[in-house]
């Protein structure tokens, strides 16, 4: 902390001298007004950027110490895995630390610092593929910097005009340094941000080889447990206007995966379509619900056409298979032939 305070000094200082305002704010014109909301925006600005630069390891040591750590080393070198195969992708530019703490919630959050806390309920209600949606949709949070424009928001004009023109510059630090501490694990993002999210998160998800399916299955899971408005950042508490709804979310995705098939694989009304043809829909199997599954098994069809390596699907048995992969398991009750006759109708439509 000693060291953000001499840099804050430092930067407040400088600022000072550069915008010659030696007087207080109550005598200053509605120019110089101006010119000090403007300089008292940028300095906070400026600060909290640099913070999210160069003080990862502070806020990695706090966050921990807000959400305790779990302390499995298969369940830390899963998140590990799946941070690493996102950055594959080639999009993610800035490193992050990622852990997992013991909250039972599904939920995960992006603090200042390039920090990344997932929750033990979210490894355990997700599998890998769904994980990383949820992984990619704050590592998009990183990138943007989402996490600066929050806590930039929550200090105010007033509040920047007063610390920026404090006598004791350090008590713009000390102030400063607070409100982030205060915001650690729960950033407010806007609905824009959070739908920002989403979108660059599908593109590190597909990028990285993920089915993509899962970013609609993810969200499925979330809407089940907590229904239309379901927290971002741990624990956060949001309006409901500043977050999505949950079936928004899901559709969005499902139009997402639709382009990313070139426009062949959708999910209507709950059936898997491919080229307008109604083929099937999942039903609970292995801790999947009917709803995933279908998204899963969309997400894989998605996936093949985008690659070009979409065949006539056939029923081995067990598996309804397409492009020489398993995309969807049969159970007990289904009628699995029946299916990929439905599904081959869809894929060799002309």
């Amino acid at each position: 902390m000693k060291r953000w305070k001499q840099t804050a000094a430092a930067a407040a200082a400088a600022c000072l001298i550069l915008l010659a305002v030696p007087q207080p704010a109550s005598a200053a014109s509605v120019t110089e007004k101006l010119l000090f909301g403007a300089a008292a925006v940028l300095y906070v600005s400026n600060y909290y950027s640099a913070l999210d630069d160069g003080a990862q390891a502070q806020f990695l040591g706090e966050c921990q110490q807000q959400t305790g750590v779990y302390a499995d080393p298969a369940a830390d070198a899963r998140v590990q895995g799946i941070y690493e195969r996102l950055r594959s992708g080639g999009q993610i530019k800035r490193d992050y630390s990622v852990y997992v703490s013991p909250d039972e919630e599904i939920n995960a959050f992006m603090s200042l610092g390039g920090v990344m806390c997932v929750n033990k309920g979210s490894l355990d209600s997700f599998d890998d593929s769904e994980l990383a949606y949820v992984m990619a949709h704050e590592l998009a949070h990183g990138e943007k910097r989402h996490s600066v424009s929050g806590v930039k928001k929550q200090v105010g004009l007033t509040t920047a005009l007063n610390i920026y023109l404090a006598d004791d510059p350090t008590i713009a630090s000390v102030l400063l340094a607070n409100i982030a501490g205060n915001y650690i694990s729960n950033a407010v993002f806007t609905k824009d941000q959070e739908k920002e999210a989403d979108d660059i998160g599908f593109e590190y998800l597909v990028e990285a080889g993920y089915n993509p399916g899962a970013a609609a299955a993810s969200m499925a899971v979330l809407r089940d447990r907590y229904g239309e408005s379901s927290p971002t950042g741990l624990k956060a508490v949001l309006a409901p206007s500043n977050h999505p709804a949950t079936t928004d979310r899901i559709n969005k995705n499902i139009k997402r995966m639709y382009e990313y098939s070139g426009k062949h694989v959708n999910v209507k009304d709950g059936y898997i379509t491919v080229n307008g043809k109604k083929a099937f829909q999942g039903v609970p199997m292995s801790g999947y619900t009917g709803e995933e599954r279908t998204y899963l098994a969309a997400g894989k069809l998605a996936q093949l056409y985008h690659e070009g390596r979409q065949t006539a699907a056939s029923y081995d048995g067990s598996d309804i298979c397409c492009g020489g992969e398993a995309i969807y398991t049969v159970s007990a009750g289904e009628n699995g032939a029946a299916m990929a006759a439905a599904l081959n109708e869809g894929i060799l439509k002309q």
